[in-house]
């Protein structure tokens, strides 16, 4: 049985920095990023930033 993930989209990746999705989501997000590192490098930019503003 092929198991259907929905793609990664922007919105999922603002998501993720703002700690909004849930765990299932959460996961697939961060396989999403451990495949891509130019993704992975923009979340822990956007990341920073977000910290920075805090």
């Amino acid at each position: 049985m092929t198991v259907i993930v929905d793609p990664v989209t922007d919105a999922d990746l603002d998501a993720y920095v703002d700690d909004q999705l849930d765990v299932a989501r959460r996961i697939e997000v961060e396989a999403h990023l451990a495949a891509r590192p130019e993704a992975a490098a923009r979340v822990m930019s956007d990341l920073r930033t977000r910290d920075e503003l805090r």
